[in-house]
This record gives structure tokens, sequence and C-alpha cells, in this order.
């Protein structure tokens, strides 16, 4: 018998530009992350992820590195010390603009670890079992690539990301 959670990370981005006396243009993306909790286990937000650049030329991609980026969005996992839970992901979503006349592509990328401690973080794949520590814990940081930046309109853009967290017995 498997007991799982859905972890469903809704997305909220809002893109601007803002044009300087040098027309520098500046992109902020922030990812806003939700929790639903079916089981035993808890996914607890601890951080959002944000894409952030500045520079005088339109990137046509952010890069968020979930090993390393200060940027990216940690999940912490709580349940039974030691036990063996199986994390599934998708690795693809299409962002999309409010008005329905725009999009975005994301990739993401997860690592975790039983420590929190982002460097010592492994990347996973999008069918991972791991072990929760002698406290019950595992971390896990998203990270990713946001790309079709090249045409985008100003806006609020909307995704979900879907993680899959299941105890395997």
């Amino acid at each position: 018998m498997m007991r799982y959670l859905t972890y469903v990370l809704a997305m909220s981005i809002l893109i601007g530009y803002i044009a300087d006396a040098q027309k520098a243009t500046q992109i902020t993306a922030k990812i806003t992350a939700t929790a639903n909790v079916i089981g035993n286990v808890d996914l607890i937000v601890m951080r959002d992820l944000e894409f952030q650049v500045s520079s005088s030329l339109s990137p046509t991609e952010l890069i968020v590195d979930p090993q390393s980026d200060g940027q990216s969005g940690q999940i912490k996992i709580v349940g039974s010390p030691k036990s063996l839970v199986r994390v599934t992901s998708e690795k693809q979503s299409i962002l999309q603009h409010e008005s329905g006349q725009s999009q975005l592509f994301f990739t993401y990328n997860i690592s975790g670890s039983t420590v929190n401690v982002q460097g010592k973080s492994i990347l996973l794949t999008q069918n991972n079992e791991v072990k929760l520590s002698d406290g019950g814990v595992y971390y896990l940081w998203v990270g990713g690539q946001l790309s079709g930046l090249e045409n985008i309109m100003p806006g609020n853009y909307t995704m979900e990301l879907k993680i899959d967290v299941e105890y395997i017995l």
C-alpha cells in the first residue's frame, strides 16, 4: 500500500520591463508555491523560486541552478524517519500569459539532500527513490531554465509544477 502526497507548485510570474537612460532591461520573475498534502507526509515550502536578471541585452533564457543558486526554491519533506519515498516530477511546463497571447517555457531541475545544505544536494531525475533522514526529513531545491523571452509580453504568467511524493512500502 502506498501513501502519497501531491505537491502542486502554483506559479504566478510577473515579468516587467524597466528601461533606464542606458536602455537597460530588468526582468524579474518570482514563483510562489503552495502544497496540498494527502497522507501523513508534509511538504513545507521554505523559499520561493525567483528568476532575476539585469543587463543591457535582453536575455533569451534565465537559469537558476538548484545545487548552487540562492534564487532556487526550497521544499522540506517531513515524514517517518528513515522511510523510503519516491519523488516524481514532470520535466517541463508552459507558463501562459494572463491574456492567453504569450507563453514562456520552464524546464525545471530538482536537487535533494537529507541535510539542509544546498551545495551537498544531488540532482534528481524524473523518478527518484530517496531515504528520509533519521529525523524524517529530506530537502528539495527547485531551479530550472525559463525560455521564450525573446518577444515576451509584460504581465502575469501562471503554471502548475507538480511534484509527487509517495511512501514505498
